[in-house]
């Protein structure tokens, strides 16, 4: 790598100085003045700046062309290096990694490692398919319920379990996770009913006082139609590379349709 912008008098003096090879950084001389190289041999057996399940962690600062002062890196010229050619569109960057790499690589566009866990996080937690709540009463709906009985609510099959997706740009990954926290109903007459889970489902093919609801709730007066809405919230976690972690912002879904409930109707009959 090409060191541009150096004094004849610095050149001069690097000639007398031991640089060694700990840091990795070489004197030679040249008819025009000196090359330095500031790019360190990659560790033994690894062939890119960490490897898979390795748990050694890296960081990446974009390299300006004419050189920037980062850690002794200060008058490396990535642009001048004749034994890493870049080819299409990216940019260099400065590597540094837990166990002491420290390099300038070229990264390609698509795989830019400037993007981090907690961003892939948020880009992932976005792309999770979270929907309306598929919601199942008891009576069903579409059919009455009678004032003072309880009216039950409750998710279809495989609505209250966690979704996740894991995105990933090189090096740099993050899985989201959305888990379903808690179950909300506005009755449709100005209550409103929280439940931890997603109800108990109704079992037709068992007697009424054989069964319970955890989400219930009865109407102590008859209406041809309350609106009622249910809404699930979903908490937000997320993980990536580094171990890094953290929580996201709530997501909530809802959905509203009509019940009916009426009053139960006393049959009176002749002795």
């Amino acid at each position: 790598m090409l060191a541009y912008g150096l004094s004849s008098a610095l050149a001069a003096a690097l000639a007398f100085v031991s640089l060694g090879n700990d840091n990795g950084v070489e004197v030679s001389g040249q008819y025009a003045g000196y090359i330095i190289s500031g790019k360190q041999a990659p560790r033994p057996g690894a062939a890119t700046p960490v490897g898979k399940g390795s748990g050694v962690t890296c960081s990446y600062t974009p390299w300006a062309v004419d050189g920037r002062k980062n850690g002794g890196l200060e008058f490396v010229d990535p642009g001048s290096n004749p034994n890493d050619e870049p080819s299409g569109k990216g940019a260099y960057y400065l590597v540094e990694c837990s166990d002491g790499y420290r390099d300038v690589i070229w990264v390609r566009k698509k795989f830019d490692p400037s993007v981090t866990p907690e961003q892939l996080a948020r880009q992932a937690y976005k792309l999770i398919p979270i929907k309306p709540p598929n919601v199942l009463t008891a009576p069903p709906r579409g059919k009455e319920g009678l004032v003072g009985l309880p009216h039950w609510f409750y998710l279809a099959k495989g609505e209250w379990t966690a979704r996740s997706k894991r995105l990933q740009t090189g090096l740099v990954w993050a899985e989201a996770t959305a888990t379903p926290q808690r179950m909300t109903v506005s009755t449709g007459d100005g209550k409103t009913i929280i439940c931890d889970g997603p109800g108990t489902a109704y079992d037709p093919a068992r007697s009424a006082g054989e069964q319970s609801s955890t989400c219930s709730y009865r109407y102590p007066r008859p209406n041809s139609s309350y609106r009622v809405t249910v809404t699930v919230t979903w908490r937000g976690t997320w993980r990536g590379s580094g171990g890094a972690g953290g929580t996201l912002p709530p997501i909530a879904r809802s959905v509203t349709f009509p019940i009916r409930v009426v009053e139960a109707q006393a049959l009176v009959t002749k002795g």
